[in-house]
């Protein structure tokens, strides 16, 4: 039997190919050595006078044998079989190999291998002390993280409530709302802070929240309320150092508002005056390595034929697909965990100041609507997605097209990038992970003059893996999400030091082989064991998540 020689093939035929069609990709110009090598066997006879149509012959049905309709041999019985047609069927092609979905999610986390299976992670934490909220001494301030929505979004800083029941309350004074939830914030009653002279916080957190300083004049929220410390960093409050010549000014933040001055106390009254608390808190969070396993059998037969009619070392093949097996599951839980933190910010941030970055892209939906998704926290959160607004015209679509449309992604994104730098406080957002769809409208409008954005996107079909980068931030297009999500991420991938989510393997992927007592059939099994962290104080906030409504229309 005659074989192949691969090698004295492409030295004959690539060379030509190469000339007449300046084709010099190593693969193209193996596969078409090939194709001529065949074509150059198979059609290189010509018959005397050049044409078979030129000779006189019988027909074919007057010769005593013929080929035939090609068939193959069956075997289905002692006496039930078929011989087939007497071609050899050769293998045309190299054995199909399946090919993986990207994982992208080793790409936008930080690796930080851990040396044992568990461990601890240690965080400071700044709060406005003076006290505590389950003690007599109370702290200076304290946030309510209500149950129901805290409705007085108009609330200005200094305005009365209490906390409690007429004949156990605690009077607060409104500073704001918090930067990071939304929740409000309120400076505990100076008279009120003596050691005694009124319940502890924790006590009355029970009750209800009434407006003015006598409760039950007006109930402004009920349900389970849980008093907590006020972070420093994350929440600052003008007037705790400070509040005015007198030192009897309404505090306030921790956004800045354009109606208070903020001003310090002057010498006579600072020089008379107790120094306001602040606290330090130290705590540990405890890691522990999750498991991914998965296990696979082979045949002896599998591995001896393979073997020896393909070449293919079986048990290689078969680990390496179960270690993708468990790189695809731990790239699905950290692109899981990413979208949902995102979330989370966006959540967080809709309470706080009343603002998304979801949106509405057809031109003919005007009515807001809400979106749903799991946070990192395993809770579901619906946030509010805007209608479309429009610029051009009282109606919203008089001067709309698809490019003009398209072009609000990249506001979008560049926007959500800022919302991390100053959310985050650590620095500006460096990767996008979203779906096909948008990546495909991103690309297709990557050179819109009429209002440009400094990009590197790569329009060459197939570029998805990344696809270039908008203001600084890498695009990742995810495999894995549906050509209808239209959800996007965009994130911060920082230092190891800083807040985010921390990949930390134990054991990356461990294999261990057995071979079976009845077959002698080797098993092999993989192992992968880490912990994926969300590290630092408010990791949400390195991580942006919003969707794009369609309803209904294609942006490309």
């Amino acid at each position: 039997m005659m074989h192949l020689n691969e090698s004295q093939i492409f030295e004959t035929w690539a060379p030509l190919i190469e000339s007449k069609t300046g084709v010099n990709d190593s693969y193209k110009l193996n596969w078409l050595s090939k194709y001529c090598h065949y074509h150059s066997l198979n059609e290189s006879y010509s018959p005397p006078g050049g044409s078979f149509a030129a000779i006189g012959v019988a027909p074919q049905g007057n010769l005593g044998g013929y080929m035939g309709a090609v068939s193959t041999p069956t075997s289905t019985g002692v006496y039930a079989n078929s011989q087939g047609s007497g071609d050899k069927f050769p293998s045309l092609l190299p054995l199909a190999i399946q090919v993986a979905a990207r994982t992208i999610g080793f790409d936008i986390v930080n690796v930080i291998p851990m040396s044992g299976p568990t461990g601890v992670l240690t965080y400071l934490d700044y709060v406005y002390a003076g006290g505590n909220t389950d003690t007599y001494a109370k702290p200076t301030v304290i946030k309510l993280q209500c149950a129901s929505t805290f409705p007085n979004t108009s609330a200005n800083p200094g305005d009365a409530y209490t906390l409690g029941t007429t004949a156990s309350n605690l009077q607060l004074l409104f500073v704001g709302f918090s930067r990071i939830d939304g929740q409000p914030i309120f400076r505990v009653d100076p008279a009120q802070l003596a050691a005694g002279t009124a319940p502890t916080i924790a006590s009355v957190a029970s009750g209800n929240l009434y407006a003015g300083l006598t409760a039950g004049s007006g109930t402004v929220t009920t349900g389970t309320i849980t008093p907590a410390l006020v972070k420093a960093l994350e929440d600052h409050i003008q007037g705790f150092s400070g509040s005015g010549d007198a030192n009897q000014d309404s505090w306030f933040g921790p956004f800045q508002t354009g109606e208070e001055l903020g001003n310090g106390m002057n010498r006579g009254v600072g020089e008379t005056t107790y120094y306001n608390e602040m606290g330090l808190k130290a705590y540990t969070k405890f890691i522990e390595a999750k498991t991914f396993q998965v296990a696979a059998s082979v045949t002896t037969e599998q591995i001896q034929d393979l073997n020896k009619q393909y070449g293919i070392d079986v048990v290689s093949m078969v680990e390496n697909a179960l270690v993708n097996e468990l790189s695809q599951a731990i790239n699905k839980n950290i692109l899981a965990k990413a979208f949902g933190l995102g979330w989370l910010n966006n959540n967080g941030m809709y309470g706080a100041e009343g603002v998304t970055l979801n949106a509405t892209l057809n031109p003919g939906v005007t009515a807001s609507t809400s979106a749903s998704y799991i946070g990192a926290d395993g809770n579901y959160y619906s946030i509010t997605v805007p209608g479309f607004s429009g610029f051009a015209s009282s109606t919203g679509v008089a001067y709309e097209n698809q490019y003009t449309v398209q072009r609000r992604i990249l506001s979008k994104v560049l926007a959500a990038g800022n919302v991390i730098a100053q959310r985050g406080r650590r620095g500006p957002a460096n990767f996008i992970v979203t779906n096909l769809q948008v990546a495909s409208a991103i690309q297709d409008n990557a050179q819109f003059t009429a209002a440009p954005i400094t990009n590197s996107i790569n329009q060459n079909n197939g570029s998805l893996y990344p696809v270039g980068t908008i203001a600084g931030m890498t695009l990742y297009v995810d495999p894995n999400m549906k050509y209808s999500d239209t959800r996007v991420l965009v994130g911060r991938k920082g230092a190891d030091e800083e807040p985010g989510l921390k990949f930390m393997p134990y054991m990356m992927a461990e294999s261990l082989q057995t071979i079976a007592e009845g077959t002698m059939s080797p098993k092999i099994a993989v192992k992968s064991r880490f912990a994926l962290v969300e590290a630092g104080q408010l990791p949400q906030t390195q991580y942006y998540t919003f969707y794009l409504n369609l309803s209904g229309i294609q942006i490309v």
